[in-house]
């Protein structure tokens, strides 16, 4: 019974269909796979696929406080996720070079010009490949004025790699691009996985839920 019940539910949450269900599965993964409650009945196919997803998992789960890392803006200046200060940031995990990129990334600037930014919004583009000059160009090209473009230099990728650090792609679960996620001021994840106009429709209720109320009308 144990074995059914906890392979069923693995199944279930470690892919869920609603935004914030991985949470189960990462504590699944703490609770019986680390502690080696699992090991009598997985194959090394299985155990390798449950721990990759669990340690991309864990350090991004909603509600925990987003992990930080070190970048280069296009500025060639060192800095990191914590030391921007805004009520809400988007970080965009992006590919100038990935077809999807290029049509969502437009669309995410015409939100941030339009809406955001006046909303005090802070916009970060993490460049994840393509290489710096089609970084660079499709940059200048699209006109993304006011974000945050960063990337991390090969030396800076190394250095974690061999520290036996997680590297961002780990820390963030970046498998695919573009991947988006809403942070507080406190850093904390309010949503990841979404695309750019349900990125839009949850801040707006974020913003409207943090306005201050209205001053009573007297008669």
């Amino acid at each position: 019974m144990f074995k059914y019940l906890l392979a069923t539910l693995t199944d279930k949450y470690v892919n869920p269909q609603y935004m914030g269900q991985d949470a189960v599965f990462v504590h699944l993964f703490e609770k019986y796979f680390i502690t080696g409650q699992a090991d009598s009945w997985m194959n090394e196919k299985y155990k390798k696929f449950i721990f990759d997803r669990g340690y991309s998992l864990m350090a991004n789960v909603i509600g925990k406080k987003a992990a930080n890392f070190d970048f280069i803006d296009s500025l060639g200046r060192k800095s990191n996720l914590y030391a921007q200060n805004a009520p809400y940031t988007v970080l965009c995990f992006w590919d100038p070079t990935c077809g999807h990129c290029q049509e969502e990334v437009p669309h995410l600037d015409t939100l941030f010009q339009q809406k955001w930014k006046k909303q005090g919004v802070a916009m970060i583009g993490m460049m994840t490949d393509g290489g710096l000059d089609k970084w660079k160009e499709f940059i200048r090209k699209k006109n993304l004025k006011g974000w945050l473009h960063v990337y991390q230099t090969d030396a800076m990728k190394d250095a974690d790699v061999k520290a036996g650090r997680p590297t961002f792609r780990q820390l963030y679960d970046v498998y695919q691009t573009p991947m988006l996620y809403l942070l507080d001021k406190e850093k904390r994840i309010i949503a990841k996985r979404l695309n750019y106009s349900q990125i839009d429709e949850l801040l707006q209720l974020k913003v409207k839920a943090s306005a201050p109320p209205a001053p009573a009308v007297k008669k």
